[in-house]
C-alpha cells in the first residue's frame, strides 16, 4: 500500500485542530474514518505520529518533523490546482523571456508594457545575460524568445531581425557639448566617459570609434547597464555612448539629459531569437508580433522626425 493524499489531509488536519473529531468535521468525514486514516499513514511510515491525551492528541517528535515536509508538498499541490484552474479558464500563459543589459531597461522594458497590455493574463520572466548566455539558453529552451543586440552564429535557433538603429550621446542637461547638434570623436577628449563593462560588445565597437581616431576620453567609470549609465549621466558624471533607448530617446522639457547624434556611429541591431528544436508557444508568436508593430512604429516616428528637420 502506498501513501494517498487522503492520508495526508487527515495527517494535516488533525496536527492543525489537535482533535480527531474536530478534524473529521473539517474533513467532512467520521472519527472512525479519520481515526483508520491515521492509522494507516502510521502503517505505512513505520513510526506513531500522535499520542492521546484526554479527548486531544499530542504529535510526536516525527510528527512535528514529517508536518513540516507535508506543508511545502502541499503547497506545490495547491500551485499545481490553480494553475489548472487557470489554464481550465484560458486566462493562464507564461513568456519566458531572456535579453541583453543594454537594452532590457530601454526597448525590452517598453515591449513588455506594451504586451501587458495587450495580453494582461500573461505572467512574463525576464533573465537578463550577455548576448552568448543568452543564445545558449535559447538552445537549451530555459527560455521561448531572446531579444539580444548582436546576433550569434547557431543553427539551433531561428531569428528575425526587429530594427537597425544607430548609437548616440547622452549628455547631462548642462553639458558644454549640448550645444553641438552633432558630435564627432574629437569632441570626447578628455571627457569624464561612462563606459559599459569590457565584456560587452557595446564596449568594443565605442572603444573602436576613439582607437581609431586616436581621442583618449578619461575612462573613469564602467557598468553594466544603459539604465546605470543613463542615471550617472543624468546625476553629471560624465558623458557616454549607449544603444536604442526606447521611449527614453526624447530630448523634450522632461528629459533627464541630452541625446545627440555621433558621426561615424556604429549600428546596433537588435534580433529576436528562438529554438529551432520546439514548435513556439502561442504566447511566443503573440509576443513577437507585438514587438515588430513596435518597431514599426518607431520607425514610422523617426522618419516623421527626421522630415520635420
Amino acid at each position: 500500500m502506498a501513501l494517498t493524499l487522503r492520508q495526508i489531509d487527515a495527517f494535516r488536519a488533525v496536527m492543525l485542530l489537535g482533535t480527531l473529531t474536530e478534524a473529521a468535521q473539517h474533513l467532512g468525514i467520521s472519527q472512525p474514518a479519520i481515526s483508520r486514516l491515521i492509522a494507516d499513514l502510521e502503517l505505512e511510515i513505520g513510526f506513531k505520529l500522535f499520542d492521546r491525551s484526554g479527548r486531544r492528541v499530542v504529535a510526536t517528535a516525527e510528527a512535528e518533523l514529517l508536518v513540516d515536509e507535508v506543508r511545502r508538498a502541499l503547497v506545490g499541490l495547491d500551485q499545481i490546482k490553480e494553475t489548472a484552474l487557470e489554464i481550465g479558464k484560458f486566462r493562464f500563459s507564461r513568456l519566458r523571456l531572456i535579453t541583453v543589459p543594454s537594452v532590457a531597461s530601454t526597448v525590452v522594458a517598453d515591449l513588455i508594457e506594451v504586451f501587458s497590455r495587450q495580453f494582461p493574463e500573461t505572467f512574463i520572466s525576464l533573465e537578463v545575460q550577455a548576448s552568448e548566455a543568452a543564445a545558449e539558453w535559447i538552445v537549451t529552451q530555459q527560455c521561448d524568445l531572446g531579444i539580444v543586440t548582436d546576433l550569434p552564429e547557431n543553427q539551433a535557433f531561428a531569428s528575425r531581425r526587429l530594427m537597425v538603429d544607430a548609437m548616440h550621446c547622452i549628455l547631462p542637461m548642462d553639458h558644454p557639448l549640448a550645444d553641438k547638434t552633432l558630435l564627432v570623436p574629437e569632441d570626447f577628449a578628455d571627457q569624464n566617459f561612462i563606459s559599459f563593462r569590457p565584456n560587452s560588445i557595446f564596449r568594443a565597437r565605442v572603444d573602436h570609434i576613439f582607437q581609431r581616431t586616436g581621442v583618449n576620453r578619461l575612462m573613469r567609470y564602467e557598468v553594466r547597464t544603459t539604465e546605470a549609465i543613463c542615471s550617472m549621466v543624468a546625476a553629471g558624471i560624465g558623458i557616454s555612448i549607449v544603444g536604442p533607448l526606447g521611449r527614453q530617446s526624447t530630448d523634450g522639457e522632461n528629459s533627464r539629459y541630452h541625446i545627440r547624434p555621433i558621426d561615424p556611429a556604429p549600428d546596433v541591431e537588435l534580433s529576436l531569437l528562438w529554438s529551432m528544436h520546439r514548435p513556439v508557444p502561442v504566447v511566443a508568436q503573440q509576443f513577437m508580433a507585438v514587438a515588430e508593430q513596435y518597431f514599426r512604429n518607431h520607425a514610422s516616428q523617426n522618419e516623421t522626425i527626421e522630415g520635420a528637420i
